[in-house]
């Protein structure tokens, strides 16, 4: 009975002992974890690529600091919800966060940012950057509240079977793109495709007023009409898919890459998309130089990293911030990534591993680089644009109806 007994209680020893072990055992840290004396936690919509995560490692060993990675969602209104979310409501957890324009602009107003100053952004640093865009995007009240890392042009990208197709040599002013749309490729195949879902089309019918010379906002410029009948009328006569109202740029990039679409106009960053998915080239997809309409200008948007005001880690992260804008790293996010890095004068020096960058350089070179017109409340706005587009272009209003109507969000 004694040994049944003892037998009873070292089971139970040993079981107590195991739950104790899960409920307050100590996590094994990595030895190569270990060693770094300081942390942080980086919000972004890369974090699980492996390219991005072989920049980051090279960023850990360069600083001595382990960074921690949480990718954003890859939806756009998602992302915005979650990261507003985690900034408004004081969350310390993350302490950088990758944005967009459309989040800078929104948050750099809201006392959510901590202020950059030149222990990260000096006057050296800051001048390496677009400088209209630096004061319009990354500034409020002479304060900088982000560091830009990755250039976003708005590159015009052809499918070169259907150049030939179309039999043209190359898309270089708005007669040659006429031609393309005109091309016959067979069914659900189209010259030009884009994406017109309500909270993306923005981007392209600001590009379209840009290369008519118009000014997005100024409804009443005939330039900036102009633009939006070309539009319509590519719509209303089937040279452009209407399907492409729902299409955000996830689907119209997929299609651009199955062969359905001649012609896109998308940011540069998608050359890593192309790149991964096999059918970039010469003859394939490829970067092409803007067609010239009236006037020769693009867009410019780049992503930002901004410090998190709640951050409990904040000297650790600015030393990552001044690696980030630094020469250094920049240079090898691009290299990494195959993206243009924020800073002109990298780009400029034309010495980075990026497929067609000779073209890309002359966007930056010769193109006015328009940072896009954001309001304080960019999202809605925007939003708000793209709803009454998607009524003119399917004539539930007319021309001056949306311009009367547009005034009202963008006056």
């Amino acid at each position: 009975m004694k040994k049944y007994i003892l037998g009873i209680l070292l089971g139970a020893g040993i079981l107590c002992a195991g739950c104790g072990g899960k409920d307050h055992k100590v996590q094994e840290v990595p030895a190569d974890e270990k060693a770094y004396g300081e942390e942080i936690t980086l919000m972004h919509p890369d974090a699980d690529k492996a390219e991005f995560r072989q920049y980051i490692e090279a960023a850990e060993k360069e600083l001595d600091m382990k960074i921690h990675l949480l990718a954003s969602p890859i939806n756009a209104d998602n992302r915005h919800a979650r990261i507003s979310t985690i900034l408004s409501s004081g969350d310390d957890s993350v302490d950088v966060i990758a944005v967009n324009d459309e989040m800078i602009n929104e948050f750099k107003y809201q006392g959510y940012l901590e202020p950059l100053g030149d222990d990260v952004m000096t006057e050296e640093i800051c001048a390496c950057y677009p400088q209209d865009y630096m004061e319009k995007i990354a500034m409020a009240e002479g304060k900088v509240y982000s560091v830009p890392y990755m250039m976003d042009l708005m590159v015009f990208w052809v499918n070169e079977k259907f150049l030939d197709k179309a039999g043209i040599a190359a898309v270089t002013s708005r007669g040659d793109f006429e031609k393309l749309l005109d091309g016959r490729y067979g069914y659900g195949n189209y010259g030009y495709g884009s994406a017109w879902e309500t909270t993306y089309v923005y981007n392209e019918l600001s590009q379209f007023i840009n290369m008519f010379g118009g000014t997005y906002g100024d409804w009443k410029d005939e330039n900036t009409r102009q633009a939006l009948v070309f539009l319509h009328d590519m719509a209303e006569a089937d040279k452009t898919p209407r399907e492409q109202l729902v299409d955000q740029y996830e689907q119209m990039e997929q299609k651009f890459i199955q062969g359905k679409y001649g012609a896109i106009f998308m940011y540069s960053g998608a050359m890593d998309t192309f790149l991964r998915a096999g059918v970039y080239g010469n003859d394939k997809i490829h970067a092409a130089p803007m067609p010239l309409f009236k006037k020769n200008a693009t867009n410019v948007a780049t992503w930002q990293y901004v410090l998190n005001k709640a951050s409990v880690h904040k000297e650790a992260a600015k030393k990552f911030l001044s690696y980030a804008a630094g020469y250094e790293g920049s240079a090898a996010y691009a290299e990494h990534m195959k993206k243009l890095p924020a800073r002109l004068d990298i780009i400029l020096e034309g010495n980075l591993d990026i497929p067609d960058l000779d073209i890309l350089k002359k966007y930056a070179e010769e193109l006015e680089l328009k940072s896009r017109p954001l309001s304080k409340t960019p999202m809605k706005d925007i939003k708000a644009i793209g709803e009454l587009f998607q009524k003119y272009i399917t004539d539930e209003i007319s021309l001056d109806e949306f311009c009367q109507r547009a005034e009202n969000v963008l006056p």
